[in-house]
């Protein structure tokens, strides 16, 4: 009897700060998400309505910054970004800062579907990336869902933005008191870290990564941004080459899927997904490949000398020559949920990798794999 061919998933719920009280609730999520995702590879699915369908429903969750719940923006409104790539044939789907749609994952999906499919009358071509009300008028007009901005907001994301708002209105009331004292110039900058580690809610973009049974690689990301944020401001998650990669095995190179999770502004100036994936086609090692672009890429880019602190997590699955895969994960951040599944795997794997004892958080990276 010939042996199942093999498939991989593998996920994370946000690079981040996850509470040590919820710890159980994200290990049981990413649980029930590997073994959904691992019935549809059996049945032959393919990989870009895989990481689809994973990316989903960890939108779908209360857990997590993605879709509905999503961290609001400075005007109490939800805008998410999301990004799928497929390693065949290398197509990227995105959509930014769109409004009203519950699963933003589906409308990248389905961008990077149309781009596969036939190709438009005189000429034309499908678009790859959609943001903003157009974002929204495509997947309605594609058959997706559209639902009014009030239904993606949940009773939690609300009293956390209540909660920050008044933290960021009394900052400003603060600084403009100390400044009318002190006649400080207006530009100078104010230490703020207010918002940071709060009954586990700070997390950021959510990704997943899937080979499927004919070998086909794709990576899916997805986010609601940061908290307070700038309406229209794109995070990495829409952005190519920073949130996610795939790229399907050929002669020259293995297979790799990346995504990213952390500070957004630092992703993208670093086009991390990419970076990270070079890096690990590049080496032998795929463990010193995603050390070694992590280190070089990022943490000691010319594009963050000025940051002290530097937040990002990475999750990358590579099918090296002989077949064989392995998941790898690593973070600067103080925590990162990571699952993973494959036909090999009687039963999903998951951990909550932390910065080791003395770590600081920005600073610090720590980094694992397993063959899968």
């Amino acid at each position: 009897m010939a042996a199942m061919p093999h498939y991989v998933i593998a996920l994370h719920c946000g690079a981040g700060y996850h509470s040590t009280q919820k710890e159980d609730a994200y290990k049981k999520l990413c649980k029930s998400i590997c073994v959904n995702v691992c019935h549809l590879l059996e049945k032959g699915e393919g990989a870009v309505e895989c990481v689809t369908a994973a990316v989903k429903q960890l939108e779908d969750s209360d857990l997590t910054n993605a879709g509905r719940g999503s961290s609001l923006n400075i005007e109490g409104s939800v805008e998410c970004d999301a990004s799928v790539m497929e390693g065949r044939q290398l197509m990227f789907g995105a959509v930014g800062a769109v409004i009203g749609v519950e699963n933003p994952i589906e409308v990248a999906a389905m961008l990077v579907t149309r781009q596969l499919g036939e190709r438009l009358s005189l000429g034309r071509l499908h678009p790859s990336v959609l943001v903003g009300e157009g974002a929204k008028q495509w997947a309605k007009e594609n058959g997706i869902q559209t639902v009014g901005n009030n239904l993606l907001i949940t009773d939690k994301s609300l009293k956390t933005y209540k909660n920050h708002k008044r933290k960021l209105d009394c900052h400003t009331e603060k600084v403009s008191k100390k400044r009318k004292l002190s006649n400080e110039s207006e530009d100078k900058r104010e230490e703020f870290t207010g918002l940071e580690k709060e009954d586990g809610v700070i997390q950021d973009t959510v990704g997943a990564v899937v080979m499927d049974t004919r070998g086909n690689i794709a990576s899916a990301v997805s986010s609601g941004g940061i908290s307070l944020k700038q309406p229209g401001r794109l995070g990495p998650a829409a952005l190519y080459g920073a949130g996610c990669w795939a790229y399907n095995k050929r002669a020259r190179y293995p297979g790799i899927g990346t995504v990213t999770s952390g500070s957004g502004e630092h992703i993208m100036r670093t086009l991390l997904a990419r970076a990270c994936a070079v890096s690990l086609q590049r080496q032998d090692n795929a463990s010193l490949g995603l050390s070694q672009g992590f280190k070089e890429d990022f943490l000691e880019s010319e594009f963050l000398s000025e940051e002290d602190e530097k937040y990002a997590g990475v999750l990358a699955l590579m099918q090296n020559e002989d077949d064989t895969v392995e998941v790898l994960w690593g973070h600067t951040t103080d925590s990162m949920c990571v699952g993973f599944m494959s036909s090999t795997l009687q039963k999903p794997k998951v951990i909550m990798s932390r910065l080791p004892e003395g770590g600081v958080p920005g600073k610090s990276f720590t980094m694992s794999g397993k063959s899968v």
